[in-house]
C-alpha cells in the first residue's frame, strides 16, 4: 500500500525543516495517519547532518532527528509529494519557480494554518530563539493540520478528523500580536547587546504589552489573562539586572502572546516561575 507523502520543504533542510517535519509527523501519528512525512531543501546541502542548535531542540521537543541527513528537493520528489508544505514564503516562491507543474501542491505553512506569518530562520542564533521558534512551528502545524490532512484524504479514520471542514484558526488581534512581536525582539536586543536598553524602559514595555494582550482574548479558549498574571509575577521577582536567563524566559513569553494561551503554556509559565530566581 503506497503511503501518501507529505514533504516539509525548507533552505539548507538542516533546522526548520526536519523539526518541522518531526513534529507534524507525531501530530499525524497520534491520529493513527499513514502518511509519510519527510523533508528537503532548496540550498543543496546534501547528507548534511542537522545543525546542533536543530539537534539540542529536537532533544527538548521529545523528537529525534539524529539519523537525519539533509537532501535537495528535485523532480521525483516533488512529483511524488502529495503536499509539499514550505516552511517560509521565499521558500514557497523558489519551490513554485522550479516546479511550476505541481504548485497546486506547494503551499506554506502560514497559508495553511491561516496565519501570514513566516517562522524566521534561526541559524547561528542563541539557543532562546531556536526554542521559540520551534514552539511557533509545532502551534502552526496544530492549527494548519485540517487543512494538511485534507491534501491526503483517506488516511486519518473517519470520526476522528474531518478533512473537509477545517476549522477555523482563533483570530489573533494585530495590536496583540505587534506588541507582543516588538517586546520579543526588544528583550532579544537586549541578550544580545547588553546595555543597550535599561532594564527600566523594557519593563515599562512588558507591562504594556501584557495589558494590550489581556484586552485581547482570541476567545473562550484563549487563557491570555492567566497567563498574563504569571508574566507579571515573574517581573515583579526580576532584580533591578536581569540575568540571561530571566530575560530569555520573558522572551519566549512575550512571543507566545502571539497566539492563543493554552493550558499547557501555562503548566510551562508556572514551573519556570517556580525557579524564576535560579535563571
Amino acid at each position: 500500500m503506497n503511503q501518501p507523502l507529505i514533504l516539509i520543504v525548507g533552505a539548507a533542510d538542516t533546522g526548520r525543516a526536519p523539526l518541522a517535519a518531526a513534529m507534524l509527523r507525531r501530530l499525524l501519528e497520534r491520529r493513527n495517519s499513514t502518511a509519510r512525512v519527510e523533508s528537503a531543501g532548496i540550498l543543496g546541502h546534501d547528507d548534511d547532518p542537522p545543525s546542533p542548535d536543530a539537534l539540542a531542540v529536537a532533544e527538548h521537543m521529545e523528537v529525534d532527528l539524529r539519523a537525519h541527513r539533509a537532501r535537495s528537493l528535485n523532480d521525483e520528489l516533488a512529483r511524488a509529494a502529495a503536499l509539499l508544505l514550505a516552511i517560509d514564503a521565499g521558500t514557497a516562491r523558489v519551490a513554485r519557480m522550479r516546479f511550476p507543474q505541481d504548485i497546486d501542491r506547494i503551499h506554506t505553512l502560514g497559508e495553511l494554518a491561516g496565519r501570514d506569518r513566516d517562522i524566521p530562520d534561526p541559524f547561528k542564533m542563541q539557543i532562546g530563539p531556536w526554542l521559540m521558534y520551534a514552539r511557533e512551528i509545532e502551534h502552526l502545524l496544530e492549527q494548519a493540520l485540517p487543512r494538511i490532512i485534507a491534501f491526503v484524504p483517506g488516511t486519518v479514520p473517519i470520526g476522528v478528523v474531518t478533512p473537509l471542514a477545517p476549522t477555523a484558526p482563533p483570530v489573533i488581534a494585530e495590536a496583540r500580536r505587534a506588541a507582543a512581536e516588538r517586546t520579543s525582539q526588544l528583550l532579544d536586543l537586549m541578550l544580545r547587546i547588553p546595555g543597550v536598553v535599561e532594564w527600566s524602559a523594557a519593563r515599562d514595555q512588558v507591562e504594556a504589552t501584557i495589558v494590550t494582550a489581556t484586552t485581547h482574548p482570541a476567545g473562550p479558549a484563549d487563557l491570555v489573562a492567566a497567563y498574563g498574571a504569571l508574566v507579571r509575577a515573574a517581573l515583579a521577582l526580576t532584580p533591578a539586572v536581569p540575568t540571561t536567563g530571566q530575560l530569555t524566559a520573558l522572551r519566549d513569553a512575550l512571543g507566545r502572546l502571539e497566539q492563543p494561551i493554552a493550558p499547557g503554556d501555562l503548566s510551562a509559565m508556572s514551573a519556570q516561575l517556580g525557579g524564576w530566581m535560579a535563571l
